[in-house]
């Protein structure tokens, strides 16, 4: 390798020299002149006439031929393109270099010719391991037989003394395999041998390991010549091998003129967002000495020196995170003792997905803020002279706080001055933060954000780990080399994809953006005049103050806590009870007696759900519950003795005639199933006259009359049975809610997408689960409200505060998902009414309205922040349509200012030109279209 980079700039002189025509362009089988004609699947890659191309590709049709085109009257300026289907079979661009294909011949090769003894060479092609006999040209002006091997197409595998070569096409077709399938060197060699001798594989020279030197010089050197290297460029800084974001703004490359005096200035934010990936882990080398760097900091990677410098000097803290446990805060000091690195860490560009050059950084112990500083240092650099940011990361609200001082005190780490920095987290990882980082950092309320997600890196990583376990025991610059090169992938993927995802962002922008805009003005005019100027208010005011203060965008977020539930109600009956004399204990004694009620429902679901389909071990299920629930029973009545009398006794007798057997929720029953027929089943049969203990009515306040309890003094009893009633109530109302919106969000995210019988099925049985979950709870809170409505507590009810009389009877209808809250893109969800079960104050506060009220300024802020963002993307959208034009010509002009040198220097310039022309053709075409 060290022999080889003293020749690389040799090796690259003479690729592009093959890019253009030789100095005498005679036909290769007529010796005819100007021979327009060069096929790039034959040996040498020889200039052919009309009639001799015709003749010769008359069996092999499918070679690709480019036709030579004179620029500017001048025959030497030339440049050339596929003749055949107009298609670049190359990954970056390029048409495909010259390859051989088939043993070499002197009538082809005349510098193979002569006299002297024929060698043997091992060639290896995409059909197979060849081993071929060549005559090097040895007379003395003859060049080394390196380069002559590399004049014909054929890529030596060592500088010295070549024994094995490998085809051009071969070369990039395994870098190609490698980054659309991640197939590993090893398995595409293996497929190579397999090939040349399908019984013998183990017979065909093994060139494993020159392979994988040999790719690594050619993908080295395909990104020299790519990026303009070979042209006279001078030496490449960091990053410069690297393809960036062409829709981003970059001063100088894409942005029009003035645009530093745009009030606006979010229209050219620039949108960063960070995360870790531990998949891309690296075994320490065995011996570090014999890594050879070819192109260390030249593309994502950053240079190793300065990068190692940097952690040296930082002094490494461990923080407590002030939010949730999250994996990125606790990994940051996981240290593994075989790995050099495990991880990578990198920063992309937020709307479009495009990896940022010279920001991705290895992880020595974990995702540590000294990596991720040094990353977010290179990403700002690169785009200086931006004066806005928005950086999303998944734990910004720890990260964030600390920042500057971290910058101001890293040598090696550089903030923008003047700028404007907006911090955000994904809208995926947002939900399992805190509730107050929700309005914070949730890029919905960041102003100039459009509609941006902040979690596009996510889908980056999955092609990356592909070849996570073929780069894990890699030499450490191989394995840069190799994440380099799938990250250049993946951005010029995006490069050439989009024109195509700006026009589709165009067109959902403008119709989002008048939907949304309806819809506000439609609860604008439902709105109170005076609430909604004070909502524009509180609205106004956190767009100004944000930057300086994010506590402003607490008033996008519902404060009311979530209304006490029956353990609550407890303890603070408990303590009351504890400052009184009169009944000691009866609190949890009646808490007990609601718990068995509820056990008693779900002992009758069982029941019921048995006489259809009586399974032994649901039978034996069923008899373990019943005896246990008839000993809570008797647990409980043994205890009611303390606090009635033998006279009560028969007043709750004749109460409990009245309401014979206790509550059973039959009309809340449970969805059918199929039987399991792999198990044994019985038939049910129960004596009628048996007393089951899921039908005993128990002996609470409720079962007595009010008149009775009055007379025996026992009123603060049935006051707190009907407390504890509220606050079963309010658990499982609380419960329904949440279950409600889960099975909405299983429509929305499973049942509709389900692309299969099989992905359908398993979306159902989740529905099926939640289904079960949201019966449970309609049946507690029907015992609840039947306990509250009993004739013992009617009349008391009208006493009582309003709160206690806001509990509705639940009906099915009650119960329908609510996709239309999850997505905003259903049709027709603006007249969808809500069920009275998500708008009741169970906070207890419907007297004033104040959670009522809170509930619609927080619709209402959201609501206009969603417009804001939609009219915010339109704009964006349109500057980023602009800006991919610009940076496409741009990069035009570049190769155009490099046509100069030999022939193969301006042939190369001029169709690398043509190329960015073309794409930025295709874009003014397409917003042309846009517009009109």
């Amino acid at each position: 390798m060290d022999a080889w980079l003293a020749l690389r700039e040799s090796f690259l002189e003479r690729l592009i020299e093959l890019e253009g025509p030789r100095e005498k362009r005679n036909c290769a089988d007529c010796r005819a002149e100007w021979s327009p004609w060069r096929c790039i699947e034959c040996v040498g890659s020889p200039s052919l006439c009309t009639d001799c191309c015709r003749r010769r590709h008359a069996a092999s049709y499918l070679h690709p031929i480019e036709k030579w085109i004179a620029q500017e009257a001048d025959e030497a300026n030339v440049r050339f393109f596929s003749d055949t289907d107009g298609n670049d079979n190359s990954d970056d661009g390029e048409a495909a270099d010259p390859i051989q294909q088939g043993p070499i011949e002197s009538e082809e090769v005349a510098m193979y010719g002569g006299t002297q003894p024929c060698k043997r060479i091992t060639v290896v092609d995409i059909t197979g391991v060849h081993s071929i006999r060549v005559s090097p040209c040895v007379c003395h002006t003859a060049e080394p037989e390196a380069m002559q091997l590399l004049s014909i197409g054929l890529y030596p595998a060592s500088v010295l003394a070549p024994r094995t070569a490998f085809t051009f096409r071969v070369l990039n077709d395994f870098l190609l395999a490698n980054k659309i399938s991640g197939s590993a060197a090893e398995s595409y060699y293996q497929r190579l041998r397999r090939l040349s001798n399908p019984a013998f594989p183990q017979a065909v020279p093994d060139r494993y390991r020159e392979l994988l030197r040999v790719s690594r010089q050619w993908r080295n050197l395909k990104y020299r010549k790519w990026n303009g290297f070979g042209h006279e460029r001078g030496p490449v800084g960091p990053g410069e091998l690297a393809l960036g974001c062409v829709a981003c703004p970059m001063p100088g490359v894409n942005l029009k003129a003035g645009w530093e005096q745009d009030p606006d200035r979010w229209k050219f934010m620039q949108t960063f967002v960070m995360d870790g990936n531990f998949s891309a882990e690296h075994l320490k080398m065995r011996c570090p000495a014999d890594d050879v760097a070819i192109g260390d900091g030249h593309g994502f990677m950053v240079t190793d020196a300065p990068y190692k410098n940097h952690l040296q000097g930082t002094l490494e803290q461990r923080e407590q995170s002030s939010c949730h446990a999250h994996r990125a805060v606790n990994q940051a000091n996981a240290d593994r003792h075989d790995m050099e690195a495990t991880g990578i860490g990198a920063v992309a560009c937020g709307r479009h997905g495009c990896f940022i050059p010279h920001a991705v950084v290895d992880f020595q112990k974990g995702e540590r803020q000294m990596n991720m500083d040094y990353a977010l240092s290179q990403a700002l650099r690169h785009h200086t002279g931006i004066q806005t940011f928005l950086i999303m990361y998944d734990i910004a609200c720890q990260y964030s706080k600390k920042v500057l001082a971290r910058f101001a005190q890293g040598a090696h780490l550089s903030w923008p001055e003047a700028a404007d920095i907006f911090w955000g987290i994904g809208l995926f990882h947002i939900h399992g933060h805190q509730r107050d980082c929700l309005p914070k950092y949730s890029p919905s309320f960041i102003p100039g954000a459009g509609q941006v997600d902040g979690e596009i890196i996510e889908t980056l990583w999955a092609p990356l780990n592909r070849i996570s376990g073929s780069t894990r025991a890699m030499a450490t610059s191989h394995r840069k080399e190799v994440i380099d090169d799938h990250m250049n992938d993946a951005n010029w993927r995006k490069t050439i994809g989009m024109v195509k995802m700006l026009s589709r962002r165009f067109i959902q922008a403008e119709k989002q953006q008048e939907l949304c805009q309806e819809l506000l003005q439609e609860l604008e005019e439902s709105s109170d005049a005076e609430l909604l100027a004070k909502w524009k208010e509180l609205e106004m005011r956190a767009r100004m103050e944000r930057g300086r203060d994010l506590s402003v965008m607490e008033s996008y977020e519902v404060t009311q806590e979530k209304a006490p539930g029956k353990k609550q109600m407890q303890l603070l009956l408990e303590q009351e009870e504890g400052k009184q004399k009169d009944s000691p204990g009866s609190t949890s004694w009646l808490a007990e007696g609601i718990l068995i009620q509820e056990q008693q429902l779900a002992v009758s679901a069982l029941a019921r759900k048995l006489k259809k389909h009586a399974l032994l071990a649901d039978r034996l299920q069923l008899v373990e519950k019943r005896n246990k629930l008839k000993r809570a029973v008797d647990r409980f009545s043994s205890k009611a003795a303390g606090y009635w009398k033998q006279e009560d006794d028969e007043e709750a007798d004749d109460e409990a005639a009245r309401h014979p057997g206790a509550y059973a929720g039959e009309e809340w029953e449970d969805l059918e199933e199929e039987p399991d027929l792999g198990e044994d089943r019985i038939v049910m049969d129960e004596p009628e006259d048996e007393i089951l203990p899921e039908s005993i009515s128990l002996l609470l306040p409720s079962t007595l009359g009010k008149v009775r309890l009055e007379e025996l003094g026992k009123v603060e009893m049935g006051r707190r049975e009907l407390r504890l009633r509220e606050g079963q109530a309010n658990d499982a109302l609380h419960r329904l809610r949440m279950a409600l919106g889960m099975k909405s969000v299983l429509f929305r995210t499973k049942v509709r997408l389900a692309n299969s019988q099989r992905t359908k099925t398993r979306a159902y049985k989740d529905v099926s689960g939640v289904t079960k979950v949201i019966t449970e709870c309609a049946r507690l809170y029907t015992l609840a409200r039947t306990g509250m409505t009993r004739q013992v507590f009617r009349e008391w009810l009208k006493t009582l505060p309003p709160q206690l009389q806001r509990y509705r009877p639940l009906t099915k209808e009650d119960l329908k998902t609510t996709t239309h809250l999850l997505d905003h893109t259903e049709r027709k969800s603006r007249h969808k009414e809500l069920s009275w079960i998500w708008a009741v104050d169970v906070g207890g506060d419907t007297e004033s309205s104040e959670w009522l009220t809170e509930l619609h300024r927080v619709n209402w802020l959201r609501e206009k922040a969603k417009c804001d963002r939609w009219r915010e993307q339109l704009v964006l959208v349109g500057e980023e349509m602009q800006q991919t034009a610009r940076s496409f010509e741009f990069k035009a002009r570049q190769w155009k200012m490099r046509c100069h040198g030999s022939s193969g220097h301006q042939a190369y310039a001029r169709r690398q030109a043509a190329l960015w022309l073309s794409l930025a053709a295709d874009a003014r075409a397409a917003y042309t279209k846009l517009a009109t």
